[in-house]
């Protein structure tokens, strides 16, 4: 697409390059900005981001961050109490201890991670996967008639909006419930789908549809899931009392070299509290500081914009789904 570049004056010394859409999509555009997207706004929506209180619920990474720094007190503590009121004093020498527990903490942090990448991963691979379906959803119908074509289709671009605008705020509560809205929007996309498949049970175009349609239910259910924390919490325990076990061997072998001391905990905590901060945020893909953002759906509305011509039946305003 022919777009327009100006640069405008903003009257405080700095100017702002603009691009503008050519004459023959304005009013496609308008129609668009009337349903309550606006194409300027997308990628605001992608550089900033909202820090809301999810970040710092029960859950996040700040939240067990908190608590890592709470054990590890707890195993500073711990260890000035053993040394204070058991015959035991210095120095000691944990030589296998450590090596052990280097050694199974060090395997269970690894397994973990990994674990919450692949979660983390499957969430893009579910939300790429919808959007691709609406999209492929969008094409098929075309080639019906226009009364069929254009419904479907006002409801596909009512889908991508509710997602964006209802449905992602949504999966930041990482409870798995989902929107309403896009439940109710769900069901009448399933209806029409069916409708069309019925109506003509030889059409591969139709089948083509209907699979389309199937793709994106089963994608948008899995993302639902997705945004649930899988990392379970007797394993969360297993974790952040390794924290304190770390912490407290360290106490105990370098009491008498404070320096020593210091530097070794303070290197051990950075990295194993930032290990359990990045668990905690890949185990929860769109409640995080890298939480997920709709950049997919928000691709397809732009598509949608670019390829239609029918934009007063497609792009009106929406209503909810019964």
């Amino acid at each position: 697409m022919v777009v327009e570049r100006r640069i405008d004056d903003r009257g405080d010394g700095k100017q702002q390059e603009q691009i503008r859409p050519p004459a023959a999509c304005r009013p496609l555009l308008d129609t668009l900005a009337t349903h309550g997207v606006n194409l300027d706004d997308l990628p605001s929506r992608q550089k900033t981001r909202i820090v809301s209180a999810s970040v710092f619920a029960t859950g996040s990474g700040l939240f067990y961050i908190s608590v890592s720094l709470g054990v590890a007190a707890l195993g500073l503590v711990a260890a000035g109490l053993v040394l204070r009121f058991t015959p035991l004093s210095p120095p000691f020498d944990f030589g296998a201890v450590d090596a052990l527990v280097g050694i199974v903490y060090g395997i269970l942090l690894a397994i973990l991670v990994l674990f919450a990448s692949q979660h983390y991963t499957a969430a893009i691979d579910n939300a790429d996967r919808e959007a691709t379906a609406l999209n492929d959803m969008y094409k098929a119908v075309g080639v019906f008639q226009p009364g069929v074509r254009d419904e479907l289709r006002h409801q596909i671009v009512c889908y991508a909006h509710e997602k964006i605008e209802l449905e992602w705020p949504a999966l930041r509560a990482s409870d798995g419930t989902g929107s309403p809205v896009v439940f109710a929007r769900t069901r009448q996309l399933n209806s029409t789908v069916e409708a069309i498949a019925r109506a003509h049970p030889q059409n591969l175009v139709a089948s083509t549809l209907f699979d389309a349609n199937l793709s994106r239910a089963e994608a948008r259910q899995l993302m639902l899931e997705d945004s649930r924390p899988e990392l379970p919490t007797p394993l969360w325990v297993v974790v952040l009392l390794g924290i304190g076990v770390v912490v407290f061997l360290l106490t105990i072998r370098y009491w008498e070299n404070r320096s020593h001391l210091v530097v070794g905990v303070l290197t051990s905590l950075v990295l194993l509290i930032g290990m359990v901060g990045a668990l905690a945020e890949l185990d929860r893909p769109f409640a995080s500081v890298i939480g997920l953002q709709p950049r997919a759906m928000e691709s397809v509305l732009t598509s949608v914009v670019q390829s239609s011509t029918q934009s007063a039946a497609v792009f009106r305003p929406c209503t909810p789904a019964p």
